[in-house]
């Protein structure tokens, strides 16, 4: 030290010092007056240690200035800062990958502070009976749940609105957890969404994430680049069974209530597609307790209808505006959403078993 007059040292582990020392008393001596010679010296000091329940550092802790806790569990590795005299620092733990280009850290995301103005711009679907449902349309900076059983359509719905959305100037973003991106590419071909013409002009873009392989906080990282970076209008997330799986056993809801609320104060119109595990009988939203963060809920479902299997689509929740109180017939043709008039003559939609309602002598149905 005095020969090379270091400005930082780094001792890996520290914890090697107990095996110099006696007892406790003497480690901790010899440590702090280690230490402090360095300090003396002017050199920034850095140590590991090696704590376990055996074995404590609870005394090296107490020392240092600062303290970075280091983890590696079955949901990945992730880095947390514990203590920091003198300055502020952002709690929780953080998602960290060791890459061939070095460290990479990515901040859990946590909500600030309103960004834009909520000024209520409605966001039309561009079909008038879904915008008749919704009262004039969506409201930017609020969160849309589209839920119903697999296949019913929910994806392409998200895609009509985004296909607005392009002939506006907009961009948007898809995250698919579950689709690869030429399915979905070929899908909206065949019902007449531009979605490749859309890609290429740059007002869709299309990112698949596999769940398995992104951690958590590196995708709400991806998807806070592509809003503040590239000026994202309009986000899906398709959908939370595949974000469930990226979060490896952690809270779907605390994540999700984050994210979703980060996307609001940035004024962006969010699409969550929710599955629900029924295609007939008992009604759900979700399968698990996230609808509160949902502004608008529309949902989409499976009816039987003269022993034919027919859809239907309604409106359960908008915020910020009344919208339709009635069901319609919901259709994906090869010349895209066709959306029939209400369905008042039918009861017991919600059973998935409807019945015609009775009417008088002499009408016909």
């Amino acid at each position: 030290i005095e020969n090379v007059k270091p400005r930082r040292v780094f001792l890996d582990p520290m914890t090697q010092f107990r095996y110099l020392s006696t007892d406790v008393f003497q480690f901790r001596r010899q440590v702090l007056s280690f230490l402090r010679f360095l300090m003396e010296k002017g050199a920034t000091v850095v140590f590991t240690s090696e704590g376990s329940v055996e074995a404590p550092d609870d005394d090296l802790q107490f020392m240092s200035d600062g303290v970075i806790d280091l983890e590696n569990s079955a949901s990945g590795r992730t880095i947390g800062v514990n203590k920091l005299r003198g300055s502020n620092f952002r709690s929780g733990r953080h998602a960290l990958q060791m890459t061939a280009s070095g460290i990479v850290v990515y901040p859990r995301l946590i909500p600030v502070a309103r960004g834009k103005e909520l000024i209520g711009e409605m966001i039309p679907a561009g079909i008038p009976e879904i915008d008749e449902l919704l009262g004039g349309g969506l409201e930017r900076g609020t969160v849309t749940f589209i839920t119903g059983p697999s296949g019913v359509g929910k994806t392409t719905l998200g895609l009509q609105f985004m296909k607005e959305a392009a002939a506006r100037g907009e961009r948007s973003v898809v995250y698919s957890f579950e689709e690869e991106i030429e399915i979905i590419l070929r899908r909206c071909e065949s019902v007449n969404i531009p979605a490749r013409k859309m890609s290429e002009q740059g007002t869709l873009a299309l990112v698949k994430v596999e769940p398995l392989q992104y951690l958590a906080d590196e995708f709400t990282n991806l998807v806070r680049r592509d809003v503040e970076e590239k000026g994202t209008r309009v986000v899906m997330i398709d959908s939370v069974a595949g974000f469930r799986l990226s979060l490896r056993g952690e809270d779907v809801e605390s994540r999700l209530h984050a994210l979703c609320k980060y996307l609001q104060n940035m004024g962006v119109a969010v699409f969550v597609i929710t599955e629900t595990a029924t295609v007939i009988g008992h009604f759900q939203i979700t399968d698990i307790g996230i609808s509160y963060l949902a502004d608008n809920i529309i949902f989409l479902r499976y009816l039987e209808i003269s022993g034919e299997m027919r859809k239907a689509i309604g409106v359960l929740k908008k915020r910020l505006s009344d919208f339709e109180k009635t069901q319609r017939e919901f259709e994906i043709t090869g010349d895209g959403i066709k959306v029939g008039r209400p369905l008042t003559e039918l009861r017991r939609i919600l059973t998935g078993m409807p019945e015609w309602a009775e009417k008088p002598k002499g009408e016909e149905r």
